[in-house]
């Protein structure tokens, strides 16, 4: 059945698309196989991926080696069915992993999402510090619930900086009209706002939670020295500190951002790469935080947030990543830079401004003439919004797949031929723009 087939019985009976493809405009794909970096559509039409499903595909799809070791592990429980209302040595396992290599995480706790995770993050928080409100950042997403998702930062907040509306804030109909009255929303990187804010209102304050690089809104790294004086001031005012590494977590390392940064945060939440592909998120963190969870303080439900074959895919990932000493990382990387390089010297020859900014296995294009880092969302005012979804729809076209706002996932089923041929069909798209 073709795509256009499909998409007729689709919108008889779907609410929406996959939200993590090509978005609104956009020529309907149903896709139908997926191997390595590569899929096809119903239209039999081939496709280099670079959304891998917005980051957990970090081995592509359909790897034999990371499905031959989920199988192992599930092959030490007698069957799915039998296990799934009992903690299981793949849970232990897997436990222990994630204490070997996160720096924060005494203990921790799984969920199917990392949505829920993060409002986990908020109610430990809030259990721990007896405190009501929590700071988040602008153009940092942790998901899609009512207090935590969009908003706009009220540059002349003369009271508590709660969140504020405008025509180019995330918006969304059903949402509680009290929810932003949970949080405080500031500019990201700017320690200044955040000392402000902590000199008046630290007290209320039980949690600051941020991307640790924004990958979300720009692959934006933290200024130098920011995640530092972040550290203190929670210290100081006695504030949880929350990474959320749903992108970052084992995709910049193994010991994630904040080992990689040399920042250790309270609590982070996990999720995407932890699992290669299947559902599954963490939240991890201190002992005395997390213990609130054993001792019944805080309650942490649902059916499945220990299933047994997420379990088995978060040691099998961790396992594939650990293996001949990062090697998974190291390929990576040289193949990010050759697509990297390759697109920046592309630009200078057809004198196209493009700016690339990324952190391992994930990056971004911005058509925009910037030489310096870009540390906010504001930072890319100046890009040229019409050309980059030009540039994702013409690639599209050429058989290219990038996410939405011209971010690239790589992954270690990329191959030198992708990326000569992912150069390829830039070379052309650029013609045309």
């Amino acid at each position: 059945m073709s795509n256009a087939a499909l998409a007729r019985r689709a919108r008889k009976v779907l609410a929406g698309a996959h939200t993590n493809l090509p978005g609104a405009g956009f020529a309907p794909r149903f896709i139908v196989r997926g191997e390595g970096a590569h899929l096809w559509d119903a239209d039999g039409k081939e496709y280099i991926d670079f959304v891998l499903s917005a980051g957990p595909l970090i081995f592509g799809h359909s790897n034999p080696e990371f499905i031959d070791t989920v199988k192992k592990q599930m092959d030490t429980l007698w069957s799915l069915n039998s296990t799934i209302y009992q903690q299981s040595a793949l849970e232990v396992e897997l436990g222990e992993r994630f204490v070997q290599h996160v720096p924060c995480a005494d203990k921790v706790s799984f969920n199917p999402t990392a949505t829920e995770t993060v409002q986990m993050v908020v109610r430990l928080a809030r259990a721990y510090t007896g405190r009501r409100y929590f700071i988040r950042f602008e153009g940092h997403y942790h998901g899609w619930f009512d207090n935590i998702l969009g908003g706009a930062v009220n540059d002349r907040a003369k009271g508590r900086p709660f969140p504020g509306m405008s025509k180019r804030a995330l918006a969304t109909g059903g949402r509680d009209a009290a929810a932003f009255r949970q949080s405080f929303l500031l500019p990201w990187n700017d320690i200044e706002a955040l000392e402000n804010v902590l000199n008046k209102y630290g007290e209320e304050v039980a949690l600051v939670i941020m991307e640790p690089i924004l990958c979300n809104a720009g692959c934006c790294p933290p200024r130098p020295g920011y995640l530092e004086k972040v550290r203190q001031l929670c210290s100081r005012y006695g504030i949880v500190l929350c990474f959320d590494e749903v992108i970052t977590g084992f995709r910049v390392a193994l010991n994630s951002a904040q080992g990689m940064l040399g920042v250790t945060p309270d609590i982070a939440s996990f999720g995407k790469a932890m699992a290669g592909g299947m559902p599954l998120a963490a939240c991890a963190g201190k002992k005395e935080i997390m213990d609130l969870i054993l001792e019944g303080k805080v309650v942490s439900g649902g059916t499945f947030g220990r299933y047994p074959l997420g379990m088995a895919a978060g040691v099998a990932a961790i396992k594939l990543l650990e293996k001949d000493n990062g090697a998974f990382y190291k390929k990576i990387d040289r193949t990010q830079k050759r697509l990297m390089d390759g697109l920046r010297e592309m630009s200078r020859r057809k004198g196209i401004p493009l700016f690339l900014q990324g952190t391992r296995g994930v990056f971004i294009t911005r058509f925009m003439d910037r030489k310096d880092p870009a540390y906010t969302v504001r930072d890319f005012a100046a890009m040229d919004a019409q050309k980059e979804r030009r540039w994702a729809e013409l690639m599209a076209e050429e058989g290219i797949i990038l996410m939405f706002g011209g971010r690239f996932y790589i992954s270690s089923a990329h191959t030198d031929a992708d990326i000569d041929r992912a150069l390829e069909c830039a070379e052309r798209v650029m013609g045309r723009l």
